[in-house]
């Protein structure tokens, strides 16, 4: 099982930088497929997080070859901008059945597997050791040689980082605390993931009712679930007016111009 993040709202990421960020670096949140992968004798082994296992899923990783060892990260597709995605990427991967379509997809969406920890090495267990020693074990092992492989990208001071991630508009960020140790099925505190969401208004003018509050549509095919108590308002509004505005949030938009992972935030009040 993989170690998990607790996670941290962006708004309060100046707060905790000022009582605790000096004892945690930052790494790019890759948008992929969580994979480990193990070489023993010579043998490329690679599970996801459920622990299935996917080595034939991801055939560019049978040419590693070195010591045995087991390490942790995300299997990406990169796009031009050098920002890993998931719904016009690595979906089009990680659900490939059988080697015919694995081989229709390895042309258009060649994978990267983006590593950042390291649990074993020639037989040790390193999941007790800092986060710090299993960085630089990780740095002297050469990886990076595989076209396919690189390690995750590592920032010291986390207000650049998280100033770059909006700027180049990623997903967000991933912090570490320097002596944090690997714990296995555990969501821990010494590790947080931060994630750059964004806000928009958009008017919709139509809903369907569903077991979890209402799907609200709006005439460019956009779609938002708004449940619980919040679907009545919008309801009303709608019933009344014909259309209502909603401030969604959201990770930024896809390639075919969609809302990533959209989320009622709010109603929004107009003016007669």
């Amino acid at each position: 099982m993989v170690q998990l993040c607790s996670k941290i709202n962006q708004e309060d990421l100046p707060q905790f930088l000022a009582v605790a960020g000096e004892h945690f670096v930052a790494e790019v949140k890759e948008d992929g497929d969580r994979i480990r992968l193990r070489i023993v004798n010579g043998k490329v082994y690679l599970s996801n997080r459920r622990g299935r296992d996917v080595t034939t899923v991801y055939p560019e990783m049978q040419t590693l070859s070195g010591n045995d060892m087991f390490i942790d990260g995300e299997m990406c597709v990169i796009d031009e901008k050098g920002v890993s995605q998931f719904n016009t990427g690595i979906s089009h991967r990680s659900h490939c059945k059988g080697w015919e379509s694995v081989r229709n997809a390895m042309e258009g969406y060649p994978v990267t597997f983006v590593v950042f920890d390291i649990l074993e090495l020639n037989g040790d267990d390193l999941r007790g050791k800092p986060y710090v020693e299993r960085r630089a074990t990780l740095e002297t092992l050469g990886l990076e040689a595989h076209p396919n492989i690189k390690l995750v990208e590592q920032f010291m001071d986390i207000k650049d980082a998280w100033d770059k991630m909006q700027r180049e508009d990623r997903e967000g960020l991933i912090l570490k605390h320097i002596n944090s140790i690997y714990k296995e099925g555990f969501r821990s505190g010494n590790w947080k993931k931060v994630k750059n969401i964004k806000e928009v208004d958009l008017k919709f003018t139509k809903y369907e009712q569903n077991p979890q509050g209402i799907t609200v549509e709006n005439n460019e095919g956009i779609r938002c679930l708004v449940g619980g108590r919040h679907q009545y308002p919008v309801k009303d509004i709608l019933a009344k007016q014909g259309e209502v505005v909603i401030t969604i949030r959201h990770l930024g938009k896809t390639k075919a111009g969609k809302y990533r992972q959209p989320v009622f935030h709010k109603v929004v009040e107009v003016e007669a």
